[in-house]
């Protein structure tokens, strides 16, 4: 078997032992050491060197029989072989005492070197280093990895025959498995404990079989929660209340005439002797509206007649009622418009609040024109109120249900909406301007009232339990609802109904006085007996449990009702 040999100079340190090591081409490598051993007596070198020759995937081996480098080799567990002839072998005890002993004897023979003798010495050590070092020459072992393995076998075989080198095994390589399988047994234990002890449960679900029957009663409401009285059928009514503000368009649809009004005189004439008159005086107010054709005017001033018997125009006669009165008033029209420019007229008009004279104008009225802007009127502002009620409603609504819990019933019937006093803008009978599209704005308040279902099927399974059999008992109220919610005089009823769920009395206690502490199957057997009891389903926690807990609180019950 090839191998490279190493021969390892005075003055060379451990780096460069390493560096030759790590270089080597060969797998076996043989370190010759001088006769003094220098850098090779440090256990710390030693190790080094058997380190650097595991990581590198070499077998190497220090040709020496030094007993100091021998022991070393040893701790450092590399093999040691004589010579580059002889079979290499992890050093014992006894090998490196017979090596001590070896030496000492030729100490002893030798005797004192002459000049001569050392120099023929240090020739043939030159000449057995120079042998050495030819390049051909190979460690006597084509088996040196199978050597390496069986040194310690050898070792031991050789220790046998000596008492004195007793091995103490070394259980530092064996510390990580220890634990690690002292963790493990741990960790079995409490998983043991807990998957025995802790960890069984069962959950039991009982079918019962049922009859269903139609619940319908009356009951009132009250809005103080200390009035309540579910056994007397009367229920806090719990109320929501929102309030938004919204607004709409309105389509303004009116027309109105803002031109000029016409202006003029009319001439009144009471006639003689009218009972409207008599007297000294009389007085036509402001604000008198005379009529003419239709078309309306009103006087802007007050008008006094008065006459004295001196006023008499000749030829009239003087009676008991004096001479006629008469006189003019100024006036003008209702409206704007054109149409009130009316010419001179002689009759037909009449007089407001007035008998007993005659009007006319001997002039025309001027001065009236005609402009027409569109303006909002209240019919367009009710349009639109009943639109922005109307669209305001259902998003009212739901909001307001969303407000209630999931315990709570909300009795739509007690939906209301109270819209306030709409707001126009601009306001009814104001000028709409080109291009601006007038808005109605309220503030809208909704309220519903709700009842606690709890309550409700507390109230329903207490009235139906009465109308059953001792050996029955209700198991579903169903889910309640209300049918005409009223109100009268302040007070609120309505008809509660629903449909309730009833069979033979089977209490979740029977169930649990069954099963404790029986197997699966024994449980499902028992359960079954009972009268009413359908199908029974147990389910263990885990599928290693295969009996229900004696623990009542380890046991789950479920009575499904069949409808």
């Amino acid at each position: 078997m090839n191998k490279d040999v190493i021969y390892i100079e005075p003055e060379d340190d451990i780096t460069d032992i390493i560096n030759q090591l790590k270089s080597a081409k060969q797998k076996v490598v043989a370190l010759v050491p001088p006769k003094k051993l220098g850098v090779l007596r440090s256990a710390v070198n030693t190790r080094l060197i058997a380190k650097t020759a595991t990581e590198a995937e070499k077998s190497v081996v220090i040709v020496t029989t030094d007993p100091s480098l021998m022991k070393l080799s040893a701790a450092a567990k590399i093999p040691v072989a004589k010579s580059l002839q002889s079979r290499p072998v992890i050093p014992s005890d006894e090998s490196i005492a017979s090596a001590s002993d070896d030496v000492d004897e030729t100490i002893e023979e030798e005797s004192p070197a002459s000049p001569t003798d050392a120099t023929n010495t240090d020739a043939a050590d030159a000449t057995e280093q120079s042998d050495a070092k030819q390049p051909d020459e190979v460690i006597n072992s084509t088996e040196l990895e199978e050597d390496l393995a069986d040194a310690e076998n050898s070792d031991q075989k050789s220790d046998k025959k000596s008492k004195k080198d007793k091995k103490v095994p070394n259980f530092d390589k064996y510390r990580k498995w220890i634990i690690l399988g002292i963790i493990g047994g741990v960790l079995l234990i409490a998983f043991l404990v807990w998957a025995f002890v802790f960890a069984p449960a069962a959950k039991i679900i009982v079918s019962i079989r049922t009859t269903a029957a139609n619940f319908s009663e009356n009951v009132s409401f009250v809005f103080k929660q200390e009035e309540e009285d579910i056994k007397a059928g009367k229920f806090y009514l719990e109320e929501q209340k929102l309030e938004t503000k919204a607004s709409t368009e309105v389509a303004a649809t009116g027309k109105k005439n803002v031109g000029e009004k016409a202006t003029g005189t009319i001439s009144v004439h009471f006639l003689f002797g009218a009972s409207s008159v008599d007297g000294d005086s009389v007085t036509i107010p402001a604000g008198t509206v005379f009529s003419h054709g239709g078309l309306k005017y009103v006087s802007v001033s007050p008008l006094t007649l008065s006459y004295k018997v001196g006023d008499c125009s000749i030829g009239q006669v003087l009676q008991n009622y004096g001479c006629p009165k008469a006189g003019k008033v100024n006036a003008q029209a209702a409206e704007p418009g054109a149409a009130y420019n009316i010419g001179p007229q002689n009759s037909g008009w009449s007089i407001s609040g007035i008998s007993g004279a005659t009007a006319s104008n001997a002039e025309a009225f001027t001065g009236g024109t005609d402009k027409e802007i569109t303006v909002l009127t209240e019919n367009d502002v009710n349009k639109a109120k009943e639109k922005l009620t109307s669209e305001n409603a259902n998003t009212g609504k739901e909001r307001l249900l969303g407000q209630f819990n999931e315990d709570t019933l909300p009795i739509e019937a007690s939906f209301k909406q109270t819209v306030g006093d709409p707001v126009a803008t601009p306001k009814v009978g104001e000028e709409v301007p080109a291009g601006v599209t007038p808005k109605l704005e309220s503030t809208t308040v909704f309220t519903m009232y709700g009842v606690d279902k709890n309550h409700l099927k507390e109230y329903v399974t207490d009235v139906a339990s009465t109308k059953l059999a001792d050996d029955q008992r209700v198991y579903s109220a169903g889910d309640p609802f209300f049918e005409r919610f009223t109100e009268a005089d302040g007070a609120y009823t309505a008809k509660l109904k629903t449909t309730t769920q009833s069979g033979p009395k089977v209490t979740e206690q029977d169930i649990l006085e069954k099963s404790k502490g029986r197997k699966i199957g024994e449980v499902q057997t028992l359960i079954k007996s009972i009268n009413g009891v359908s199908s029974v389903n147990v389910q263990p926690s885990y599928f290693w449990v295969r009996s229900v807990p004696n623990d009542e609180n380890r046991i789950t019950i479920e009575l499904k009702v069949e409808e």
